[in-house]
């Protein structure tokens, strides 16, 4: 099946290896349809959306940009003009994937482009920058797929072919194995967890939700899976959530490294949500010990695996965790229910367990039933967080609540 792949890039910096790339991509069967970011030098062949088309598309001309004097206000302008040229090919049927390559300036505007076009489209990024700290991940949309370019991008050498040539076949092959999307008759429930070995309720409430005729899609609350989470929310592509684990609202308030805020999509869109202050015991500390700040020096550790040390909450902390969420669910829309399993937030946080410390529980329970206004219901259960029973209590009022408001849910 053909496919039409747009290509971006600087064609007056990178121009021979766009057209290596478009080549590449138009052997094997497909469309392509180029796009000039580039300001100031001359194209070496004609882009299918000139960089003057680039300009206007950001409500500018190119001679402005160019007189900005500055690259950085420069491919920012072109940034935003490249991201709404591919949203029109999008919505028009002209864009079944997406590669886009250059250095910093390029990684920069791809950015910016790939982050405002919908999820799991096809998106490739072959940077020189790929994997460095110049790249926070924050800014990256969470289906791209980067490529390093091993050598810089300067001419066609035997080494750059190689790695035009994987990038070319790796973008073909993404969109001619991407089925076009089938309208599933079954709604889509976000569950938040933070993996099996601290919050074992998916394996109960997954299945769950199965047998009640729903599709479940799984976010892993670890700085990248909550803010995927959130983005799905916000693009329309979830009809309610058991958004059960807050491990990116304790970094957040912590200053822990996967520092994602939360609670906020799912309110704004109202839509049901069932919440619980899953892995609020502890903050995640990515990298050696040495690094973390001295205040927390004489906090208790779990080393969860080389990459990832897991530092203790005070209870001063758990206090001002179960204020945040209570303003952050006042705000809510749509109907939201809050469950607080008393017996313990997570495996970490049970009897023997390195976390447990039921007076730290208790302070993040009063602040949040202090704070919370009274259209959002609090529901205390004599109970652990991973107990079979707590995922079938948060399913079955979910359920409810999502086919009080989707009525025709079969």
């Amino acid at each position: 099946m053909t496919e039409t792949i747009v290509i971006v890039g600087t064609l007056d910096t990178k121009g021979d290896e766009v057209k290596y790339i478009q080549e590449l991509i138009e052997k094997r069967g497909h469309r392509t349809i180029v796009i000039d970011t580039g300001v100031l030098g001359e194209a070496p062949f004609v882009p299918d959306i000139t960089r003057d088309q680039v300009a206007e598309a950001a409500k500018t001309s190119l001679k402005e940009v160019i007189a900005l004097g500055e690259e950085g206000k420069a491919i920012a302008v072109m940034a935003e003009g490249a991201a709404k040229v591919a949203q029109e090919l999008y919505s028009s049927g002209s864009l079944d994937g997406i590669i886009a390559l250059g250095g910093s300036m390029g990684t920069s505007l791809a950015m910016t482009l790939m982050k405002a076009l919908p999820l799991l489209i096809p998106k490739l990024l072959v940077s020189t920058v790929a994997f460095s700290r110049m790249i926070p991940p924050d800014v990256v949309s969470k289906d791209l797929t980067v490529m390093p370019t091993v050598t810089d991008i300067w001419g066609l050498s035997r080494i750059t072919k190689r790695v035009l040539e994987s990038a070319a076949g790796a973008i073909a092959g993404m969109v001619e194995t991407q089925e076009k999307e089938e309208v599933s008759q079954k709604p889509p429930i976000g569950v938040t967890t933070l993996g099996s070995s601290g919050m074992k309720y998916v394996l109960w409430a997954k299945p769950l939700l199965e047998q009640k005729g729903y599709e479940v899609a799984v976010f892993h609350t670890n700085g990248i899976g909550g803010n995927t989470f959130e983005q799905f929310v916000e693009q329309g592509l979830l009809a309610g959530a058991l958004d059960l684990s807050m491990a990116e609202l304790v970094n957040h308030l912590c200053g822990g490294h996967a520092a994602v805020d939360r609670l906020e999509a799912i309110g704004k869109r109202a839509l049901p949500q069932v919440v619980a202050p899953g892995a609020l015991n502890w903050f995640s500390w990515f990298g050696s010990l040495e690094t973390l700040p001295a205040k927390y020096s004489r906090r208790k550790k779990y080393m969860h695996n080389p990459l990832v040390t897991e530092v203790k909450t005070s209870k001063k902390e758990m206090a001002a965790m179960g204020e945040s969420m209570a303003r952050k669910l006042n705000r809510a829309l749509g109907p939201t229910v809050v469950l607080i399993p008393t017996r313990g937030f997570s495996a970490r946080d049970e009897p023997g367990a390195p976390f447990c410390d039921p007076p730290a529980r208790k302070a993040f329970i009063r602040a949040l039933k202090g704070n919370i206004e009274p259209k959002i219901e609090v529901i205390e259960l004599d109970m652990h967080l991973n107990e079979p029973a707590f995922a079938q209590e948060a399913v079955a009022i979910l359920d409810g609540m999502v086919r009080k408001w989707q009525p025709a849910i079969p």
